[in-house]
Parts: structure tokens; C-alpha cells; sequence
């Protein structure tokens, strides 16, 4: 087993949609955010965290690839569900799992936290734009048909639609006695799973219309795959599309 190359994803994450990746939060505060996004502890600025990109691409991929544990679980952590040829599944590879019978090396991917794009930050900054919005929701009497009045309206905090974050994944290619490429197909795989996540959508609260993104100038080791990224219309679980080739980089 030995690495054969590290890959690194680069673009941009466009907000179509107000975002809202939730903080904790340690007090009540009368008249304050009922729902505050997570910010950097020191600039304040809301960024995206790269687990919670990571993890909404892993359940996308579960789904799209029939690998939902029936008791819920994240896909290969329950150690009593059996997985066949366990060490070729696509899943386990890119994601990593702790499961007693894995022994087909590291987790290859690792996604970074997503910060404000440096235009974005100035652009706020001259405009003096907030860098996040207050939305104010109620809920309905179902018979009255108007907020119900024992229930208070909320407010959460979302990243308004328009703002922009860097993307940078890396991605381990390993040969595992195949020169690496079963991994390959797990690479052309995840940029399949950030397809399925523009579909979709990332953070909270996405049946109601938030976390809608788009990725943009999407590249490979410094090579565009944008034109063959928006050209992917459906996901075959038997077999991943051809966007990145081994050794020659972005197919052409």
C-alpha cells in the first residue's frame, strides 16, 4: 500500500439561497437570535465548516449509492452490519469508517473550513453590508390561519444568497495493488457527491428553502473541471462518471 498522489479540488461556493449552519449557543437572551449561524471566533465572519460540507456529501453519496444502514447509522460505524468486500467500498474509501473489519487504509478525503472569498469580504466591507440576515419566522394556526399566539416568532440567522466561500478539498490517491485506481473512481465519485449537494441542500432547515449553493470554478489540481462538473445529470451507482483521469489529470 503506498500514496501515488494527493489531488486538491479548488472553487467556489456560491450562497443561491440564505444558508444557516448553526452555533451553540450558551444563554437566552430576551429579544436576541433564537438561532445564530457559526461565526470565526475572531474576525466574526460566518464560514462553512468542513465537516458540515463533508458530512452532507457523505449522506448525499449513502443515498445515491444504496448504502443507507437500516438502523440509521452513518454508513460502515455499526459494527454488526456486514459489508461485502468491505475494503472496495466507495463510501468507507473517501469518507473513512471505524469498522472492526476495515483494513483498506486512511480516509482520503480531507475538506477544509470554507472562509468569505477575499472579494466578498471587501465587497461587504465598501458597501457596508452585514455579513449575515435576520429571518423572522411564526407559526400557523391551522384553524385561525394566523400566527398562533402562544408561540412567539423566531428568528435565525442566515448567510444571505450571493456570498461567496473558498472551496479546497485534498484527496489521497492510495494503491491498494491496483496502482490506485479504485481510488480514482472514488475521487470522480465525490465531485459526483458536490453535484448532488447543488441539488439538495447544505445546512438547516433546507425543505424550507435555505442552503441552496452552487459550485463555480471548480478545478483539479489547477485544471478546470467546471464544463464537465455542470454537465453531470444523474448518478450511476454501478459505476462513477470519468471526469478526472489518472496521471493526465482532467479528462479533455
Amino acid at each position: 500500500m503506498k500514496l501515488v498522489h494527493i489531488y486538491t479540488i479548488t472553487g467556489t461556493i456560491e450562497t443561491v439561497t440564505g444558508l444557516h449552519i448553526g452555533a451553540g449557543k450558551d444563554s437566552i437572551e430576551i429579544g436576541g437570535m433564537d438561532n445564530p449561524v457559526i461565526k470565526h471566533p475572531h474576525t466574526g465572519e460566518p464560514y462553512i465548516p468542513g465537516s458540515s460540507l463533508k458530512g452532507k456529501v457523505r449522506s448525499l453519496l449513502e443515498w445515491a449509492l444504496h448504502k443507507v444502514d437500516p438502523d440509521g447509522q452513518v454508513w460502515g460505524f455499526n459494527k454488526k452490519t456486514r459489508i461485502d468486500n468491505i475494503n472496495n467500498d466507495e463510501i468507507l474509501r473517501i469518507f473513512g469508517t471505524t469498522h472492526e473489519d476495515w483494513s483498506g487504509g486512511p480516509t482520503r478525503v480531507s475538506v477544509r473550513d470554507c472562509h468569505l472569498t477575499k472579494a466578498c469580504r471587501e465587497m461587504i466591507h465598501e458597501r457596508g453590508l452585514p455579513f449575515t440576515e435576520e429571518k423572522t419566522e411564526v407559526v400557523i394556526d391551522r384553524i385561525q390561519g394566523k400566527a398562533a399566539g402562544n408561540i412567539g416568532p423566531r428568528k435565525t440567522e442566515r448567510v444571505p444568497g450571493g456570498m461567496e466561500f473558498d472551496l479546497e478539498i485534498q484527496f489521497r490517491v492510495i494503491d491498494t495493488g491496483d496502482g490506485g485506481e479504485l481510488d480514482m473512481k472514488c475521487l470522480n465519485r465525490l465531485i459526483e457527491g458536490l453535484k448532488l449537494l447543488e441539488k439538495d441542500a447544505l445546512g438547516g432547515s433546507g425543505s424550507r428553502g435555505y442552503g441552496k449553493v452552487r459550485f463555480k470554478n471548480l478545478a483539479v489540481d489547477g485544471k478546470s473541471i467546471q464544463e464537465k462538473f455542470d454537465s453531470i445529470s444523474a448518478i450511476d451507482p454501478q459505476k462513477p462518471g470519468e471526469i478526472v483521469k489518472a496521471g493526465a489529470g482532467v479528462e479533455g
